[in-house]
């Protein structure tokens, strides 16, 4: 049903033309329905091509409740793309707000409920802020209530402001995304990820282009969320910290507001949902098979679910801009206009980021999953539907990344230049790769310190006159070597084994 839901809208989308239908007056107001214009198209496709992409991977399990949540979040998502008058989409912004926590109560993972409850109180808020907004647009004589660009300096327009921060997920307003997609089921978790932040950086794009505000929001959100996805320990918890990393660049882009920026944030947001969809997918298969996605849990994968555990690297490289990849080119276009202003430091920033991205998705899982146990197990691979939603969302970041020309034709303003060039490319891969290496050496720089430390520790206890205090410090050294050889060297050896491991996942 999400399938068949989602092609029909999606025909009529690509069946229909620009402009704008059904306008009426309600209680004295302009309602309007429909809009279509270049804008919400671009993002209307992105947001069709995941439901489609879901619905195949929802296959592997019957949940009535949450697939109509899921319906209703990704209907109230797309209405508030293509309603032309503020009432309709605060109105839709809301039933949005109510089928997100809807989505978080129908998942089965302990501590969903009390995510739920704090994810109504966050869209309460939200919508609270949005109706203030509305109330005193409307008071201040403005005939106008479609939805277009607003003065941040208006009270009304300063209130929806606001509003779309929480919807966005800028600093100090961010934590909701996280405590929601980690208490998500598998599906849930990758309808979340694709029908709630972006819808913000569409309507920044639509009312607040070319504000300078938007730039330092966007470049602490990219601060943020790159300095929790290194650290966090849950892999569900850490895409969505880089969701906001990438979320965050998409806002920058709106604040530059040039037309190359704007076209860029709207390839990035495209390139986005479908690699982070394909990520939280993966992960919830990975979830679905282990119980857990937590780094320090998922020794031995690639031995038990060696076709997820390749998957999982493929949405790495996916998320961390890889070239031939969707990410990169949207990246490119980032780069490119960031590049066209005097902002040096935005433009290091956004391109440092996969770096990040790279150790925190990639590098960190593949050092875990195939870090060998010294066990025999049984292959026990996730549900074929879940599998082939993942192949499929990560099939469509390849076919973007490769030939990225027609999304480019979509964007409302021309991009002309072309991403493979070497002068790209190159500095890319030697990114990549540097991040890699330097995040291996700490690694071993670590172990090594951590055993010389602990070969101290046992000549002071040698050296002790007293047999009871020799017999104390080989205790407690034997313990501290056994510990750190736990924790420390898994990884290194995982790193070793990590070659092999992906020629025998393949």
């Amino acid at each position: 049903m999400i399938v068949a839901s989602a092609l029909a809208a999606f025909w009529l989308l690509l069946d229909h033309e620009f402009g704008a239908g059904g306008a009426m007056v309600q209680m004295g107001l302009p309602v309007v329905p429909f809009k279509l214009d270049e804008l919400n198209r671009i993002f209307g496709i992105t947001l069709l091509i995941a439901l489609i992409v879901i619905g195949i991977y929802s296959g592997a399990r019957r949940n009535r409740y949450e697939d109509a949540a899921i319906l209703l979040l990704a209907g109230s998502a797309v209405s508030a793309l293509f309603v032309g008058d503020l009432i309709s989409f605060v109105a839709a912004l809301a039933l949005g707000g109510l089928a997100a926590a809807w989505v978080v109560f129908a998942s089965p993972l302990e501590g969903a409920s009390r995510a739920g409850a704090r994810l109504l109180i966050w869209h309460g808020l939200e919508g609270l802020l949005f109706l203030v907004g509305v109330a005193f647009h409307l008071s201040s004589g403005t005939a106008a209530l479609a939805v277009g660009r607003l003065d941040i300096t208006s009270i009304g327009g300063a209130f929806i402001f606001a509003a779309l921060m929480i919807r966005v997920g800028a600093p100090a307003m961010h934590v909701w995304l996280k405590d929601v997609i980690s208490h998500a089921s598998p599906t849930g978790a990758g309808a979340l990820s694709s029908f709630t932040t972006m819808l913000g950086v569409y309507a920044l794009a639509r009312s607040f282009p070319s504000e300078p505000l938007l730039i330092w929001i966007g470049a602490a959100m990219v601060v943020v969320g790159a300095l929790y996805a290194a650290a966090e320990n849950d892999l569900r918890k850490a895409a969505a910290y880089a969701l906001t990393m990438q979320t965050g660049l998409c806002v920058a882009l709106v604040g530059i507001g040039t037309p190359l920026a704007l076209a860029g944030a709207e390839a990035h947001a495209f390139a986005t949902i479908l690699s982070f969809l394909a990520l939280q997918l993966t992960l919830g298969a990975l979830l679905s098979g282990t119980g857990s996605v937590g780094l320090s849990q998922l020794a031995g994968v690639g031995q038990t679910m060696p076709i997820t555990a390749v998957l999982l690297l493929g949405c790495g490289l996916a998320v961390s801009a890889a070239p031939g990849l969707a990410m990169f080119a949207s990246q490119a276009a980032s780069l490119e206009a960031a590049a066209q202003w005097d902002l040096r430091w935005l433009w290091t920033m956004i391109w440092a980021m996969p770096g990040v991205v790279f150790v925190a998705l990639l590098v960190r899982p593949a050092l875990a999953i195939y870090t060998p146990t010294g066990e025999v197990r049984p292959i026990k691979e996730a549900p074929f539907s879940m599998i082939l939603g993942a192949v499929v969302a990560l099939f469509l970041c390849f076919a973007v990344g490769l030939a990225p020309r027609w999304l480019f034709d979509l964007m409302p303003s021309e991009i002309s230049f072309e991403p493979f060039e070497i002068d790209r490319v190159a500095p890319q891969l030697q990114l990549l790769g540097a991040a890699g290496v330097a995040f291996l050496a700490c690694v071993q720089r670590r172990l090594r310190r951590s055993s010389r430390c602990a070969v101290a520790r046992y000549r002071c206890a040698l050296s002790g006159p007293a047999g009871r205090r020799w017999a104390l410090g080989w205790g407690v050294g034997a313990a501290r070597l056994w510990r750190l050889a736990k924790l420390d060297a898994a990884h290194v050896r995982g790193g070793r084994a990590f070659v092999g491991g992906v020629g025998a996942g393949l």
